[in-house]
C-alpha cells in the first residue's frame, strides 16, 4: 500500500514547494521538512521534524499521522505508531490536501495504516476490522482492494499462528556483547565460542556518522571462557572494517571464511564480499567472481558446509520478483559458475533475503514477504531433497517469528539453538543480540570435534598451524583449519565416517590421528587436546597414548542423560576381560587398547544392560581415539569403530559354501556398465552352485573416483551406487539363466567416492584409474 502513499507525495514533490534544508522552528517548517525526508525514505530524522511539529500542535489529525507513519516505518519502534495513528483517523477527509501544512485533517490512508500498526500490536481483529473499513469505504481501485485483501488475511493467520506459540526459551546475551548502541546480524563458529556481529558503536573506524546522527557500521567479535562468560567485543581489523559500512552476514561451517555485506555506491550500492582466516588475522574483503555481485543489490549469502555452494540474495532482472536467492557452485577449476535462480518453490514475486544453510547440508532457512506469513518477513524452512529440489517452505512459528520483520537466524550446530537481534523491551539499545533455545527441536545427527593444540608451558604456539582433515575412505578433504590464536578450532564430521586428522606447522606434520565417528543418529561431541613438548621450532607431541577407547553411557537415545557408576565390560576376544566404572558424566576415558584384537563392549546397572558392540584395532597404526556410545534401554549401542570386512561383522563363513570366489572389473570415466570378463562365467558358475548348496552371502563394492563424471548430474556416488546395483542386477538376473536360486543370495553393497582430491588433470588415469571399479566377494 505504501506505493499508493508515494504516488501523492511524488505529486507533490513534483510541484516545486518543498526544498531539503534546515528547519527554522516553525510548525510549517518542520512540516514541509519531515515530508521531504520521507520522500528520502529517511523516517528516523522525518519522525524528529514531525515530534517537533507535534510540541506545536498536537491535536492536528494530520501530524498524528505523520508521526504515526513514521514510527510504523522506523527500523525498532513500529509499536508506538498505534496511539498516533489512533488519534488520525478520528478526522479523515476525502480531499485532503498533502502539501498544506494547514491541513488538520488526516488521509483516508491513515485507517489503512492504522490496521498495519494493530496488527503490529497483535490486535488482529481490530485490524481486520479497519482493512475491512477502509476496503469498503475508501479503496476504490482493484489493485488497492487485492493488497488490503492480502494484509486483511495476514491478520487472520498471525491470529492462528500466534495463538498456538512453539516452546522457546529468550535470553539476552548481556552487556559484554550489548551495549546501548545498535547491535544486530550475529554469526558465530561451530563450537559457539566465538561470536561476529555488527555494531554501530562510538568506536566505529573513522569515528564518523552519517546523516541520521549515528555511527557507521563495524564488525566486531567475541570469544567465550570456559565460564560461559563473553569477553568485550574487539574489532574485526582494519582488513575488514573502513570508514564507511560493513556488516557480517555468514560464517562458514569451518570458520575459516567470513562473508560481508559493504556499501558500496561504485559497485552497485551493496555487494556481498568475503575473508579468510589466516590463522591471526582476517584478510582484506575479496570477491566472489562469477556474477555474484552485480549493479543491482546484493544483500546476504552463505555457504554450504564444504565451501562448494553458495547461496546468496539479489534484486536483479529475470528473477521471480524482488529480491530471490540464486545458487552458485564452485567449478573444479575453483572458479564459480553462473547464478541459478532457486526457482517459485523457494523465491515469490515479493522479497526472499537471509538465507542460512544448515552445516547437516538439507536443513534450508531463509526468509520471504510472499509465503504465507504473520507479517513482514517471516522465516521459514525447507529440505534440499536428493535431487536438489526444495521441499515446501513451513513457517517456523510464533515466536520465532512476529508481527515485525524477521530476517536473520543462526541456529547452533545440534539445532536446538539460535542466535538473532530484536529491539525487545528491557534490553540495552535500540538492537541487542539474544539467543534462543528451542527444547522440542529434533537434534542434528552430526558430531562437533572441539579441537586445542596446548603449548609447553611458556612457549607460544609454532606459526602456520595447519589442521587437515581427511575422509579416510575417499581420501578427500573435507577441511583445513588454522586454529584461533588460543589454539583451539572446531571441525563438523558427518556420522559413520573414519576420518584422520593432521596436525601441521611450517608445511610439515607433526602429529596425525584417526577419529571415528558411529552412525548415531543424534548429536555428538568429541573433545581432544594436543599438548607439545617443550621445543622452540616445530611443535611435537608429548604423551601420545597409541590406541584408546572413550566409552559413554546413556539411559537412552532420547534423553541422553548420563549414567554414572555403570559397569564397563571390556572383552579382548581370546584374551583378557577388563571391568571399568563410569564416572559421574557417565563416561570412562582414556583406557588403553591393544593392536589387532577383537572386542566386545557392554555396560549394565541396576538390571539394566546395554547391547553387545563388537569392534577391532586391526591395521590402526599409530594413535588413535575411538568412541563408544552405549544404552541401556530403548536404544541401539553404536560405536565408531567399524569392523574389519570379512572379519568380525562379516557374516561367518558357511563351510557347505566352499571357499570364497572373487571378480574386480575396472571402469572408465562415465561408464556403470558390468562387463562379462574372462573370469566373470567363473564367478557365475560358483555362485550358481553355492545356491544349491546353502544360502550365500555376495559382497560387492564399487566404487567411483573424484574426477567429476556428466552422469548422474555430475553425483559421483550415485555414479558409484549404480554400478553396485547393476551388478546386483546383472548376478541375478546371470545366475537365474544358468538354473541357480537367485533369491537365497543374501547381497551386501558398499560404495564410495575414493581416491585423491580431483586437480582439474582428468587425464592422469593412473592417479585416477585405480579407483573406478566394483569388487565382489562370494563365499
Amino acid at each position: 500500500m505504501k506505493k499508493f502513499y508515494l504516488l501523492i507525495l511524488v505529486a507533490f514533490l513534483g510541484s516545486n514547494n518543498l526544498k531539503a534544508q534546515l528547519p527554522t522552528g516553525s510548525y510549517s517548517d518542520y512540516f514541509r521538512e519531515g515530508l521531504f525526508l520521507i520522500g528520502e525514505n529517511n523516517y528516523d530524522m522525518a519522525l524528529k521534524n514531525f515530534l517537533e511539529a507535534y510540541k506545536k500542535d498536537s491535536t492536528s489529525a494530520n501530524i498524528n499521522y505523520y508521526v504515526g507513519y513514521c514510527y510504523l516505518n522506523s527500523s525498532t519502534n513500529k509499536g508506538l505508531a498505534e496511539k498516533y495513528l489512533a488519534k488520525s483517523i478520528t478526522k479523515i477527509s476525502k480531499n485532503y490536501e498533502i502539501d498544506n501544512p494547514k491541513e488538520k485533517s488526516a488521509p483516508p490512508l491513515a485507517i489503512y495504516n492504522y490496521a498495519k500498526a494493530l496488527h503490529i500490536n497483535y490486535k488482529f481483529d481490530e485490524a481486520m476490522a479497519q482493512y475491512d473499513n477502509f476496503s469498503n469505504n475508501y479503496a476504490k481501485d482493484k489493485a488497492m482492494k487485492e493488497e488490503v485483501a492480502y494484509f486483511r488475511q495476514q491478520s487472520e493467520y498471525a491470529k492462528e499462528v500466534v495463538a498456538a506459540p512453539i516452546n522457546v526459551v529468550i535470553n539476552n546475551l548481556g552487556d559484554s556483547i550489548n551495549s546501548s548502541y545498535p547491535e544486530h546480524s550475529p554469526v558465530l563458529s561451530a563450537d559457539e565460542s566465538t561470536i561476529i556481529y555488527t555494531t554501530r558503536r562510538n568506536t566505529s573506524t573513522g569515528g564518523e556518522k552519517t546523516p541520521d546522527g549515528q555511527f557507521y557500521e563495524d564488525i566486531v567479535y567475541s570469544n567465550k571462557n570456559e565460564n560461559g562468560v563473553w569477553s568485550s567485543p574487539k574489532s574485526i581489523g582494519q582488513f575488514v572494517n573502513s570508514n564507511g559500512h560493513e556488516g557480517s552476514i555468514s560464517l562458514s561451517a569451518d570458520g575459516q571464511i567470513l562473508i560481508v555485506y559493504k556499501d558500496d555506491e561504485a559497485n552497485g550500492g551493496g555487494n556481498i564480499y568475503y575473508s579468510n582466516w589466516d590463522g591471526v588475522n582476517w584478510g582484506p574483503l575479496q570477491t566472489f567472481g562469477s556474477d555474484v555481485n552485480s549493479k543491482y543489490w546484493e544483500t546476504h549469502a552463505c555457504l554450504s558446509a564444504d565451501n562448494n555452494t553458495l547461496y546468496f540474495v539479489s534484486d536483479r532482472p529475470g528473477g521471480q520478483g524482488g529480491r530471490d536467492i540464486y545458487r552458485c557452485v564452485k567449478l573444479p577449476n575453483g572458479a564459480w559458475s553462473k547464478a541459478l535462480n532457486l526457482g517459485p518453490t523457494i523465491n515469490t514475486k515479493h522479497d526472499e533475503d537471509g538465507p542460512f544453510i544448515h552445516p547437516d547440508g538439507v536443513t534450508f532457512i531463509f526468509a520471504s514477504t510472499g509465503h504465507r506469513t504473520i507479517g513482514g518477513f517471516d522465516l521459514f524452512t525447507s529440505t534440499i531433497e536428493e535431487d536438489r529440489k526444495f521441499s515446501e517452505p513451513v513457517n517456523m512459528g510464533y515466536p520465532i517469528n512476529t508481527t515485525d520483520d524477521d530476517v536473520f537466524f543462526t541456529t547452533s550446530l545440534d539445532g536446538k539453538r539460535a542466535y538473532f537481534s530484536s529491539n525487545k523491551a528491557g534490553g540495552f539499545g535500540e538492537k541487542d543480540i539474544y539467543s534462543m533455545y528451542i527444547p522440542e527441536a529434533k537434534e542434528k545427527p552430526l558430531v562437533l570435534f572441539k579441537g586445542s593444540i596446548i603449548p609447553a608451558t611458556g612457549q607460544k604456539l609454532p606459526d602456520d598451524l595447519m589442521v587437515l582433515v581427511t575422509d579416510k575412505e575417499s581420501g578427500q578433504i573435507v577441511g583445513k583449519y588454522r586454529p584461533k590464536e588460543n589454539g583451539t578450532f572446531a571441525s563438523i564430521l558427518a556420522p559413520g565416517k573414519n576420518y584422520t586428522f593432521s596436525y601441521q606447522a611450517a608445511g610439515q606434520e607433526f602429529y596425525t590421528e584417526d577419529i571415528m565417528v558411529s552412525n548415531e543418529i543424534s548429536y555428538q561431541e568429541i573433545k581432544k587436546a594436543i599438548n607439545l613438548d617443550p621445543v622452540n621450532l616445530l611443535g611435537t607431541v608429548s604423551n601420545t597414548n597409541g590406541i584408546v577407547l572413550n566409552t559413554s553411557v546413556f539411559n537412552n537415545p532420547k534423553d541422553k542423560n548420563p549414567i554414572s557408576g555403570a559397569k564397563i565390560t571390556l572383552i579382548e576376544k581370546g584374551g583378557d576381560e577388563k571391568v571399568y566404572d563410569t564416572d559421574e558424566t557417565g563416561s570412562k576415558k582414556a583406557v588403553s587398547l591393544k593392536p589387532d584384537k577383537l572386542y566386545v563392549l557392554v555396560a549394565e546397572k541396576d538390571g539394566k544392560k546395554s547391547k553387545e558392540i563388537k569392534f577391532n584395532t586391526v591395521d590402526i597404526k599409530g594413535s588413535k581415539t575411538i568412541s563408544q556410545i552405549l544404552y541401556l534401554e530403548g536404544g541401539k549401542s553404536t560405536g565408531k569403530e567399524q569392523p574389519k570386512e570379512d572379519t568380525y561383522n562379516s557374516k561367518p563363513i558357511d563351510m557347505a559354501c566352499g571357499a570364497p570366489v572373487k571378480f574386480k572389473q575396472r571402469f572408465d570415466y562415465n561408464v556403470d556398465e558390468i562387463e562379462e570378463k574372462a573370469d566373470w562365467n567363473t564367478l557365475i558358475e560358483a555362485i550358481v552352485s553355492k545356491t544349491k548348496e546353502c544360502n550365500p552371502e555376495v559382497r560387492i563394492m564399487s566404487s567411483a573416483s573424484q574426477v567429476p563424471t556428466r552422469l548422474f548430474e555430475g553425483n559421483n556416488r550415485k555414479l558409484a551406487e549404480s554400478r553396485a546395483y547393476k551388478m546386483e542386477e546383472k548376478i541375478k538376473a546371470e545366475v537365474t539363466a544358468k538354473g541357480g536360486d537367485a533369491s537365497k543370495i543374501e547381497f551386501v553393497k558398499i560404495w564410495a567416492v575414493r581416491g585423491p582430491v580431483y586437480a582439474t588433470d582428468y587425464q592422469n588415469k593412473q592417479k585416477y584409474g585405480p579407483y573406478q571399479y566394483v569388487r565382489v566377494i562370494a563365499k
